[in-house]
């Protein structure tokens, strides 16, 4: 009788491998998201020219912007201000985080001559190494502006910044619910500010940019399936008067 019983319970666990194994979809590699390549950024600066307070009066929306490339530096203070790590042991962040469920990333669109150095293409900020990851070749910041409703800003700009975000990370925790939702657009809210004041800072403008078609944004920047675009930072210097 046992052999019997033991038969059947090797039997079931096999057939449970099989379904398990062929219901599994296989890997797809996306050419479109492998890195191309890797730039690595300067080390953040903690001590400014300017105050926040002074950053706070001076901080304004700016839509036109000269053609002067941004530096390295200037990136690298730009993506660290917004999800940059700030304590590595516990993995906190420049902006505050609901539960620390980390939604957002980071794209720079970068166009030609855009930063010092730097090839026009789609890159992922990468905090962990606070590095930027090229994702795709090309000047696309003609096609984000066409995106945003064809607003000249975008286009203009040296650099793009793009917030997106993935609700799901934050619906693990506190549910699927308008209050997840809420909690990463507050977030967004954070970082974009911090951009705004580190703009500034640096002598540089920008302004937040909210009107867009979240499908060709998707497309354009090959997003994942769970990230939705909630934010487009251009960024450049002021172009005189």
């Amino acid at each position: 009788m046992w052999i019997l019983v033991l038969i059947i319970i090797v039997l079931a666990g096999a057939l449970s491998a099989f379904i398990l194994f062929f219901s599994i979809p296989p890997k797809t590699e996306n050419p479109q998201r492998a890195v191309i390549s890797v730039v690595k950024l300067p080390d953040p600066d903690l001590n400014g020219n300017m105050s926040v307070e002074q950053a706070i009066q001076n901080r304004r929306s700016v839509r036109e912007y000269s053609n002067k490339s941004l530096s390295l530096k200037d990136i690298s203070q730009l993506m660290w201000s917004a999800q940059g790590i700030t304590d590595k042991q516990n993995n906190f962040r420049a902006a505050p985080s609901s539960g620390r469920t980390y939604p957002l990333e980071l794209y720079l669109v970068v166009g030609k001559a855009g930063v010092e150095g730097v090839e026009e293409g789609i890159y992922r900020y990468n905090n962990t190494n606070h590095e930027l990851e090229k994702l795709l070749s090309g000047d696309k910041r003609a096609e984000l502006s066409k995106s945003a409703n064809g607003q000249a800003a975008v286009a203009s700009a040296p650099v793009d910044i793009v917030i997106t975000g993935s609700y799901q990370r934050t619906m693990a925790k506190y549910g699927n619910n308008n209050l997840s939702i809420r909690f990463v657009h507050l977030e967004a809210g954070h970082a974009g500010e911090n951009i705004y004041l580190e703009a500034t800072a640096r002598s540089l403008v920008t302004v937040s940019i909210g009107s867009f078609n979240e499908n060709t944004v998707k497309t354009l920047l090959n997003l994942p399936a769970d990230e939705n675009t909630i934010y487009i930072f251009p960024v450049g210097f002021s172009k005189p008067e």
